[in-house]
């Protein structure tokens, strides 16, 4: 076997479902994109959730050699994230949230990535792992999967549910060329019918001041009308991925014992420790420490709208600590107005 296929043997031998190998250069075409949406939309650091300016932002992740110097391949690593817990059909009722399926898995991915990682440099090579490369586009560029319209890559056989990771390292390796799947994009528009904000507003282009996604993860004040339509989702969203063709037909996998949430090594995390992936709502108001998931919990039953749930927000009507001060009542008074709604008789009927 040559050296590529002993790394790629490996990687999947410590749990990568997909493995590809790109070359080093500069990705000219991201930065096109990246600029086009940032032209479209007028969006900013901030509602990427990125530090300092957008663009130079953007620009670290088109070359890969501003992570490794002497960088010359790169290892794209992808794990199937859609397992037997990702059932969340009945959360509404039983007053749970909902997290975005494949956050639990970017902890299986970086310990794939760190063993490839070990493997490399004890054969006497330079590598590292992490996200500074454009995961999503580089994957699309070498075959590994292609764009669906809801800027995710998407693959046949396991559909958008993956968790990408890189490894950069100064072993020159033969890059793929593979055969792009074949998606079904193409007159469905299903992901861009049912996103709720509009944030898919066009194929392939996402608002990102819109996207429910990171709506969950900042502290910054989120508007009514956004609030009304982030259903019970507490951290990231899934509604794209539902609701598209080719990821109805998954298999969910046997659960990875090492899923879950790692706020110590997964910034995106930082507000998960210890919660369930279907966190109780009331629970995480009471026991949280996280003022953003407080805030997200308090939507999420105000979504939910049942006469148990202004029960649970009642607990809390003198809970004045910002950054959720005023979600309660909000949450309290809309709910309120819809189950008074709901027994009033329909126009015409008996009295």
């Amino acid at each position: 076997m040559s050296q590529k296929d002993y790394i790629v043997s490996f990687a999947k031998s410590c749990g990568a479902d997909l493995v590809g190998i790109a070359d080093v250069g500069v990705y000219a075409g991201y930065l096109g994109q990246v600029s086009a949406r940032l032209a479209e939309t007028g969006a900013t650091g901030g509602d990427y959730m990125v530090p300092g300016n957008v663009v130079s932002f953007f620009e670290g992740l088109s070359d890969a050699r501003r992570t490794l110097a002497s960088a010359k391949s790169v290892i794209l690593l992808g794990v199937y994230s859609f397992d037997r817990e990702g059932d969340y059909s009945a959360t509404r009722q039983r007053l749970q949230g909902k997290t975005a399926r494949t956050y639990a898995y970017y902890p299986v991915v970086r310990q794939v990535a760190e063993k490839v990682v070990e493997y490399i440099e004890a054969a006497g090579y330079v590598a590292v792992h992490g996200q500074q490369i454009p995961l999503k586009y580089v994957a699309h560029s070498i075959g590994l999967g292609s764009y669906g319209w809801n800027g995710l890559l998407l693959t046949e056989e396991f559909g958008s549910y993956l968790a990408l990771r890189a490894v950069i390292t100064d072993v020159a390796l033969e890059p793929d060329a593979f055969a792009s799947p074949t998606v079904p994009c193409e007159n469905c528009g299903r992901c861009l019918k049912a996103c709720p904000t509009g944030a898919l507003y066009a194929p392939y282009r996402v608002h990102p001041a819109l996207c429910i996604n990171p709506l969950t993860r900042k502290e910054d004040e989120i508007p009514p009308s956004l609030r009304k339509k982030m259903g019970n989702w507490v951290h990231g969203c899934d509604i794209c991925q539902q609701v598209c063709p080719t990821n109805r037909k998954l298999e969910p996998r046997v659960p990875d014992p090492r899923a879950g949430f790692d706020p110590v090594h997964h910034t995106s995390h930082r507000t998960l420790a210890g919660l369930a992936r279907t966190p109780d709502l009331a629970d995480l108001i009471e026991r949280s420490n996280e003022p953003v998931m407080v805030r997200n919990a308090i939507i999420a039953l105000s979504n939910i709208g049942t006469p148990e749930a202004i029960e649970i927000l009642r607990r809390y009507e003198d809970l004045h600590t910002e950054p959720f001060d005023g979600y309660i009542a909000w949450a309290i008074e809309r709910i309120t107005k819809k189950v008074q709604g709901d027994r009033q008789p329909d126009a015409g009927g008996e009295r």
